[in-house]
């Protein structure tokens, strides 16, 4: 049986990173993983990967130095290398094509699946076969016991009931209760009881929720780190311009 299809995915949140080794691997795909760009260019040598995932905002060597480093080497220039990152702006778009990137993923507009199928066309564009595990070889198969237990035999069938005679003797009439007379018959009062009326009180308005100002303030503070990651790349693009 071939090889697996090799995927090397650089990328510095580690928690996205298992996640999608794990759906990578669900899937078939043989993943190495590298928590930046400078281990990347030390694994990619002997891995030998088929494809990578590269991130963008990175430390040490961040994704479009990666992505140079990469093409610029011979025994590498070869690789197919898709961007995974967070930057939504066209700008980061395009440098990455620019400098070689064969596709760019925003991370928050695709799922696992869809990173898939974009592997999947990269790698038929580059002419190279996806192989991927076979599923079954991912199930483990219970043990057969060697000493089975015997086959259950169902009980053998009763004979039926004999038949009622056809003229059965006639019951003995019921005994006759005796007679009350008058004078032991009480008549009991009636008692009638009053419903009682149940009020329904109005239903209390739920509290409503506000957003505490913890939660504002982190929501504000992610906004200003996108905001500020933007622009320090842009000024850096059109410095290294």
């Amino acid at each position: 049986m071939p090889n697996s299809t090799k995927v090397l995915m650089v990328d510095d949140d580690k928690m996205l990173l298992d996640m999608y080794k794990e759906r990578l691997e669900l899937a078939g795909f043989k993943v190495e993983t590298s928590s930046n760009g400078e281990e990347c260019l030390a694994k990619i040598h002997h891995v030998k990967p088929d494809i990578v995932l590269l991130d963008i905002m990175m430390p040490k060597v961040n994704g479009y130095e990666t992505l140079a480093s990469i093409k610029s080497d011979p025994q590498t220039k070869d690789i197919p290398v898709i961007i995974l990152s967070a930057l939504v702006r066209d700008i980061n778009k395009s440098r990455a094509i620019e400098s070689g990137a064969d596709d760019y993923i925003i991370k928050s507009e695709v799922m696992p699946a869809d990173v898939i199928k974009k592997i999947e066309n990269v790698l038929n564009k580059y002419h190279k076969k996806v192989v991927t595990k076979p599923v079954t070889e991912a199930v483990d198969v219970e043990p057969q016991n060697e000493n089975p237990a015997p086959p259950i035999v169902p009980p053998a069938a009763t004979p039926p009931a004999a038949p009622p005679p056809e003229n059965p003797p006639p019951p003995p009439p019921p005994p006759v209760p005796p007679v009350a007379s008058a004078q032991n018959v009480t008549e009991s009062p009636e008692i009638q009881f009053e419903p009682l009326a149940l009020k329904e009180s109005p239903p209390e308005p739920l509290p409503r929720k506000k957003p505490s100002s913890l939660v504002l303030f982190f929501l504000v503070l992610i906004v200003f780190l996108i905001i500020a990651s933007d622009i320090f790349f842009y000024l850096r693009f059109i410095v290294n311009k």
